[in-house]
Formats: C-alpha cells, sequence, structure tokens
C-alpha cells in the first residue's frame, strides 16, 4: 500500500489539473469593480461635476482570461474625455477600446453607470495648508508635548476652478497610532476629491510624544503695563508662584524669566473689589494649571 501511496497522490493532482483546466477552459459572466481613471486632452481643462470614483463591469469570458483580470494588480477602467462642450453626457462604452486588458476574448455585457455626466470648467493651480488628522493614545504619562507638524506644510491643488475657489486647506487621511511613548513621523496620504490633483498627494505627520509632568515655579515678578508716571503702584504682593504642565525636555529648561506676569493699569482703575486679576503668558508648548495668588491686592501713590 506504501509503495501504491506516491502514485494514488499524482493521479489525484493529475486528476484535479485537468478538471481545473476543463473548468476555465469554460465561459463566464463575471461582475467586477474597477477603480475609474478620467484623463482629458486639454490641460487648461478639468472636471468640475462629481464622477463616480469606480465601475462596474459585467464580464464575459474565458475562465483562464477572467482568472487574470482578476489576478491583475493595475487594473482600472480608463477614459479620456473630450473637450469640445463643457457639459454633456459621455457614455463609458465609448471607452472600451482604450482599455487593452478587455481583450478581443472578453465582452462587456454592460458598464454601471452607463453615463457620466460631465462639467468642464478653467483649470487652476492653488497652494493650500495642510492640517493633520490622527487618532492616537499614549502610554500612561505621556502625551504631544506640542501640536502635530506636517512636512510639507501646504501642498498644490490643480483642478477646476469652481471646485477650488473655496478650498483654503486641506487635511490628511487620519492617522491611527497607539500606545506611544516616543517621537513618531508618519507618511499619510491627503484627503481630497477625486476631481482634484495633489501635489505632493502624499505627507509626513510629525509628533514630539514626551513624559508629561508638572512644574512649580515661585518668586515670579508682576509688571504693571500703562500706568502713569506721576503715580506708583505697589503690589501686594508683587511676585507670585505657579505650577504648569508640560513636556519634560521642555519643562527642565524654563525658568522663572520665560514666563509674561502683568497687570494693566486700566484694569486697576476700572476695579471696585480692591483686587485684580493677572495676565499670565507661558513659554510656548506649557500649559498653566494654577497661580498662587490669583487675584493681587494694590496701592496707588499718587506725586
Amino acid at each position: 500500500m506504501k509503495k501504491k501511496l506516491p502514485i494514488i497522490i499524482a493521479s489525484f493532482l493529475f486528476a484535479v489539473i485537468v478538471w481545473i483546466s476543463v473548468v476555465l477552459g469554460n465561459s463566464f459572466i463575471y461582475k467586477i469593480e474597477v477603480p475609474l481613471r478620467i484623463s482629458i486632452g486639454d490641460n487648461d481643462v478639468a472636471v468640475k461635476s462629481e464622477l463616480p470614483s469606480t465601475v462596474f463591469l459585467n464580464l464575459n469570458t474565458q475562465g483562464w482570461r477572467l482568472l487574470s483580470i482578476v489576478l491583475s494588480k493595475d487594473l482600472a477602467f480608463r477614459t479620456i474625455l473630450p473637450t469640445k462642450e463643457n457639459s454633456y453626457k459621455y457614455q463609458l462604452v465609448s471607452s472600451i477600446s482604450e482599455n487593452q486588458w478587455l481583450t478581443a476574448d472578453t465582452k462587456v455585457l454592460d458598464i454601471s453607470p452607463a453615463f457620466l455626466q460631465v462639467d468642464l470648467d478653467k483649470k487652476i493651480s492653488k497652494r493650500v495648508k495642510v492640517s493633520p488628522m490622527a487618532d492616537i493614545t499614549f502610554r500612561n504619562g505621556y502625551g504631544l508635548a506640542r501640536q502635530l507638524n506636517v512636512f510639507p506644510d501646504s501642498v498644490t491643488l490643480n483642478g477646476a476652478r469652481t471646485l477650488l475657489s473655496h478650498i483654503s486647506e486641506v487635511s490628511t487621511n487620519e492617522l491611527h497610532v497607539d500606545k506611544l511613548s516616543s517621537q513618531f513621523m508618519e507618511q499619510i496620504g491627503i484627503n481630497h476629491s477625486p476631481m482634484i490633483e495633489v501635489d505632493p498627494n502624499q505627507v509626513k505627520i510629525y509628533g514630539d510624544v514626551q513624559k508629561i509632568v508638572d512644574r512649580e515655579m515661585h518668586n515670579i515678578p508682576i509688571q504693571i503695563k500703562n500706568a502713569p508716571r506721576n503715580k506708583t503702584i505697589l503690589l501686594l504682593p508683587d511676585k507670585i508662584s505657579l505650577s504648569v504642565r508640560g513636556g519634560i525636555n521642555f519643562l527642565g529648561k524654563i525658568t522663572e524669566n520665560d514666563f509674561q506676569v502683568f497687570i494693566d493699569y486700566g484694569d486697576i482703575i476700572s476695579d471696585t473689589l480692591g483686587s485684580v486679576s493677572l495676565t499670565v503668558i507661558p513659554p510656548q508648548y506649557v500649559r498653566l494649571i494654577y497661580l498662587d495668588p490669583e487675584r493681587i491686592k494694590y496701592i496707588i501713590k499718587k506725586y
């Protein structure tokens, strides 16, 4: 029995191959969805109407040919739109001959949609800002030390004037990264209408992830702005303490001199409580947690 086993396996494999060959030799009807690739002969014109990004083709072809179509990596239905009119309906069946993968032995039974409503406009270029879109989670105690940066921070849009006139910025596709505890840089595409060309069509998002810590600062002097020369303002107290939060690399470098703490003389004149609140401007990428004290008493001396 053991001697016959290789013969049995070989016979079985041969039978399977013969069966597959017979089956793939038959004709099949198959519906396939492929990307729609549109081009226009005139470089000064662009499509302003929304067109589908894919089309459905109902094919009738031999099994072997169908298999090669399904396994093709760069499969798309390509069409070149005429520019003689600014608005018209275009029949997609007219573009079958422009697609070499639809050979003579492959019959297209129908295309959906069968028609495209084409509206044309003058083509323009426009430079716009890129805003990052990201869904990020961090390890416990970590976070973004500053806002996300995009490189490059702007891209060029090419398309119909009607479509670009109201666009002042574009966003990236949403980036998903989890459990971060260090800086990262990821490449991501631009979210845009298929009727608009983007150059470059991908950017890099950089995130400065640091351990987020708190730090207390003491004896920070208070300044008085817009005080008249003939008056002296005594503040009680004239220095404050505060607590800030931020990335450990930033907080380790700041000093008391990096904070702007002041009272405007106009607030003192309009005060009815005997004390005024402070304006505190912390260093960049640092967030104020609390002040001590939050309000300052004062004495006005005239000369």
